[in-house]
C-alpha cells in the first residue's frame, strides 16, 4: 500500500510540473553552455558523463534592439548567434536558451495601439529561429525553452505579455517555457501589480529558474564576492515568500573572474578567469588591485540549505560548462551541488 501510495505522488509530481513537458523528469542535473561556440572538449563531455548530467541549457543567441544592430527598422533582431562546430548530443535533454537584453523589451513597450501585431510577429520569428537552430544541430526532441532576461518593475508589463505570447506558440507544440528569475525580481512575484485591466500579473512561465549567482555589486571595492555572497542572498529569502512561484529549479555558479580597481579604489575593468593568473602576477607593477572572486562552494552550499524551493524536486543547473573552470572543483564538491 505504501508503494502504491508513493507511486500516485510520484506520478502526480510529473504531471504538475508542467503541463506541457510530458516526459520530462521534475528532476535532474543540468549545466549551462553560454559559449559563443559550442565545440565541448572530451574533457568537458566526460565531466558531464562522470556527474550524471542529463540536461545541457545551451545558449543560442541574443536579443537586442534594431538600433543596437544598426537595423532601425526592427524593433528586436538577433545577435551574437552561437558557432555549432558539433552535433548537440541527442541522449540528453537539450533546452535552447535565448537571452533578451531589457533595451530590447523596452523597444517593444506595451502599447495598446501597435501591441497585437508587433508582440506576436517577433514572438513567432523567436520561436522560428530556434526551431531551424535546433532542427539543423539537434537530433532529439526539443521539449524546454527558456528564456533569459533582466527585467524591471518598469518593463514587466511588455516582458510578462511577450513571454505570454511565446508561450502560446510553444504550448501548440507541447513545448514548455522556462523563465530565469534574479533575486532582484522576487519583489515583483511576491507583491505583483495590478495592471490597467485590474488583473494581477502573475509569472507566467511554466518553469522558473532562480539564478543564485552575480549577487554583489561588482564595481563596490568593500564587495567581498559579487558572484555570490550568502549575505547578499539571505535579506532576499528573508523578506519575500517563495510560494507564488511555478515550480523553480535553481543555478549556481561554478566560474570566475578577477575585478580590477586602480590606486583610488574605482572599478577599472574585469578579467576573465583564462586571464586572471598573469593580471594577478603583474597587479603590483601595474599599480592596480584585483578581486579574485569563484563562486565558492561554501557559499553554494548555504544558500542551497537555505532555499525553501528546494524542499520539492527541482532541476540544479551548474554555470557554466568550462573546463578551466570546472577542474577546480574537486569530484566531491560537484557531487554536493547537485544532490542538494
Amino acid at each position: 500500500m505504501k508503494r502504491f501510495t508513493y507511486l500516485l505522488l510520484a506520478a502526480a509530481e510529473l504531471l504538475v510540473s508542467c503541463s506541457h513537458d510530458k516526459g520530462l523528469p521534475s528532476a535532474q542535473r543540468g549545466v549551462y553552455h553560454w559559449k559563443t561556440t559550442y565545440d565541448p572538449t572530451e574533457w568537458e563531455k566526460e565531466w558531464m558523463k562522470e556527474h550524471r548530467v542529463g540536461r545541457l541549457y545551451v545558449k543560442l543567441f541574443d536579443v537586442v534592439t534594431g538600433e543596437a544592430a544598426n537595423e532601425p527598422d526592427w524593433k528586436m533582431v538577433p545577435e551574437a548567434t552561437t558557432i555549432f562546430k558539433q552535433k548537440l548530443p541527442a541522449d540528453m535533454d537539450v533546452v535552447p536558451v535565448v537571452y533578451i537584453t531589457v533595451d530590447a523589451i523596452r523597444a517593444l513597450e506595451y502599447d495598446e495601439w501597435d501591441w497585437s501585431e508587433s508582440a506576436p510577429l517577433y514572438a513567432r520569428l523567436l520561436v522560428k529561429r530556434i526551431d531551424d537552430m535546433m532542427a539543423e544541430h539537434y537530433d532529439g526532441t526539443v521539449r524546454e525553452v527558456q528564456l533569459d532576461c533582466d527585467w524591471t518593475d518598469q518593463t514587466e508589463t511588455a516582458w510578462f505579455s511577450f513571454v505570454h505570447k511565446v508561450k502560446e506558440l510553444l504550448h501548440k507544440r507541447n513545448i514548455c517555457l522556462s523563465g530565469t528569475l534574479r533575486l532582484h525580481q522576487l519583489h515583483e512575484v511576491a507583491w505583483p501589480r495590478v495592471d490597467r485591466w485590474g488583473d494581477a500579473d502573475s509569472i507566467p512561465f511554466d518553469r522558473s529558474l532562480l539564478m543564485c549567482y552575480n549577487t554583489g555589486r561588482l564595481q563596490a571595492p568593500d564587495t567581498r564576492n559579487s558572484i555570490l555572497d550568502f549575505d547578499d542572498v539571505e535579506p532576499y529569502l528573508k523578506q519575500y515568500i517563495l510560494d507564488s512561484l511555478p515550480r523553480t529549479d535553481v543555478a549556481y555558479p561554478v566560474y570566475g573572474w578577477g575585478v580590477e580597481f586602480d590606486k583610488q579604489g574605482k572599478f577599472q575593468r574585469l578579467i576573465n578567469s583564462r586571464q586572471l593568473s598573469d593580471n594577478l602576477r603583474s597587479q603590483q607593477k601595474r599599480d592596480v588591485t584585483i578581486r579574485e572572486e569563484w563562486g565558492e562552494p561554501g557559499e553554494i552550499r548555504r544558500t542551497q540549505r537555505a532555499l525553501p524551493v528546494l524542499d520539492n524536486p527541482h532541476t540544479t543547473i551548474l554555470y557554466h560548462l568550462d573546463s578551466l573552470n570546472l577542474s577546480r572543483y574537486s569530484y566531491e564538491e560537484i557531487e554536493a551541488f547537485y544532490n542538494r
